[in-house]
């Protein structure tokens, strides 16, 4: 099965710092395997920076604004909480950084 995808907007004031930040945790927790980390320059979700983006195949696409950072723990968690989704299972709200895009 392929892995699912966050994706971070490196366009967004703070978006490489997490990029990189998430990178580490991924890393440091063992779950390289799990998930991807991929930067993208746009995610068009200019409202409110960073936005990032969880996908995969056969499931939700979840995009989110207003991440920080601080909140890379929080991504980390979260896209391994996605990564374990049956298909067509959802997360839940309050398991997202950040606010729906």
């Amino acid at each position: 099965m392929s892995r699912p995808t966050l994706t971070i907007c490196t366009r967004c004031d703070g978006g490489e710092a997490l990029f990189e930040a998430v990178r580490e945790r991924r890393r440091d927790q063992g779950l390289k395997e799990l998930f991807k980390v991929e930067a993208e320059r746009c995610l068009k979700c200019c409202d409110g920076p960073i936005a990032i983006e969880l996908s995969g195949k056969k499931r939700s696409t979840y995009t989110r604004v207003d991440v920080r950072k601080k909140d890379a723990d929080a991504c980390v968690a979260a896209a391994a909480a996605y990564a374990a989704l049956e298909p067509g299972d959802e997360l839940r709200e309050r398991d997202l950084p950040g606010d729906d895009a």
